[in-house]
């Protein structure tokens, strides 16, 4: 199953590129990588070692076959390369979450936060790695203050994103109640936005509420876009929490 693994799933805005859960939800998938095409690509990048291209399938291929460890080591030649390309730097992060150094990954997430204080995916990143570091509230603490900033500057998209993943720290955090009070909020705002639906069908799916999580997941179905981009992966996390029971799932979340 997996598409519930590690993280909260939905803050990511529709225009987002491809966010840290799926990035970890394909590696920790089976591996569709083969020896051969490890050896192809760590090949073409002792020919030509600045080969953006290269080191970025080198790294997909190594994560896929559970090498997280070396593809750190990839990693960090893009960003040698590419020093203000901030996506190595959201991968760097993640590896060293994935390796189990919280303290790293938790410096490099807010290091990024310091250039992109509103930039969903590394608060996104650093509030799991606190959650996983038993940091209790501070973790709402930190959203709560990049949602003022967020306020301050009248970034509407970027403040509810944030507000989105507050409440989705809650479903993790097992907070249910308060997290389904924050989603129907967001509904009442804007009943076009399918996140808020996908992530109360989740919570009613924990709670064993069979019908309303239906219910949710029908809105969220008629609303989100077929060309949008993780719309596979969505429906995947549909499908699980309709299929899982809800140990697995609270397992999932907790992991």
């Amino acid at each position: 199953m997996g598409s519930l693994k590690s993280r909260p799933l939905l803050a990511q805005p529709v225009q987002e590129t491809e966010s840290l859960d799926q990035k970890r939800e394909d590696w920790n998938g089976k591996s569709s990588a083969t020896e051969e095409e490890e050896v192809m690509y760590v090949k073409l990048v002792q020919e030509n070692p600045k080969d953006v291209v290269a080191l970025k399938m080198v790294v997909n291929v190594k994560m896929r076959t559970g090498k997280t460890k070396e593809a750190l080591e990839y990693v960090e030649r893009l960003i040698e390369i590419q020093p203000s390309e901030i996506e190595w730097r959201l991968l760097q992060a993640l590896c060293y979450e994935m390796l189990g150094n919280l303290g790293k990954a938790k410096s490099l997430f807010k290091n990024i936060l310091k250039q992109r204080p509103l930039l969903l995916r590394a608060l996104h990143g650093l509030a799991m790695v606190m959650h996983k570091n038993h940091e209790g509230p501070a973790v709402f603490e930190m959203l709560e203050r990049a949602l003022e900033v967020a306020r301050h500057e009248r970034r509407v998209n970027e403040e509810r994103n944030i507000r989105i993943l507050i409440a989705q720290m809650h479903i993790v955090k097992g907070n249910f109640e308060e997290a389904l009070e924050n989603f129907q909020v967001l509904v009442n705002e804007n009943p076009r936005d399918f996140r808020p639906y996908l992530c109360q069908g989740i919570i009613y799916s924990l709670l064993d509420k069979k019908k309303e999580a239906e219910e949710n997941f029908e809105i969220y179905r008629s609303l989100v876009p077929d060309e949008f981009p993780q719309r596979g992966f969505l429906d995947d996390v549909v499908l699980a929490a309709k299929t899982e029971t809800r140990q697995q799932l609270e397992k999932e979340l907790q992991s």
